[in-house]
């Protein structure tokens, strides 16, 4: 196409460049879909990634706190079983009555095991940062 002055343009020419234009706008628009169509399935994806994460994060949370209770739970029984042996090479232990000595914050009797078992197991909750330990004591 040669540029003519505007007088000189005949309808054709302007067919020619409408058409062009029409075909150019088309494209265009073709492709703003193809980016939108894109841009939906990038921000699904994102939003999908970011549920799985938020999944993961508190199934994280929830090992932490079982391993937490779990740790507590160890100290308590090497606490008992490091008493037992010292108790046991001490005074040749011959009865359990020894260990029969406490009792517990309602007044029942208990076994010197039981306090040594939960004070082992609040000095792990406590270095674990857990402020209310008795709750995750087995009873």
């Amino acid at each position: 196409m040669q540029h003519h002055p505007a007088a000189l343009l005949d309808v054709s020419d302007l067919r020619e460049l409408g058409d062009r234009i029409d075909d150019a706008v088309q494209e265009a628009a073709t492709r703003m879909g193809q980016v939108r169509a894109a841009l939906a399935e990038q921000t699904r994806r994102a939003e999908a990634m970011e549920q799985r994460a938020a999944e993961l994060e508190r199934q994280l949370a929830v090992a932490e706190a079982r391993l937490a209770v779990e740790q507590m739970h160890s100290a308590g029984l090497a606490a008992q079983a490091s008493h037992l042996m010292a108790v046991a090479l001490e005074t040749e232990l011959t009865t359990i009555t020894a260990l029969m000595e406490e009792t517990d914050a309602e007044g029942r009797p208990t076994t010197r095991l039981a306090a040594i078992y939960d004070a082992a197991f609040d000095v792990k909750a406590a270095e674990l940062g857990i402020d209310d330990p008795a709750r995750f004591r087995a009873e």
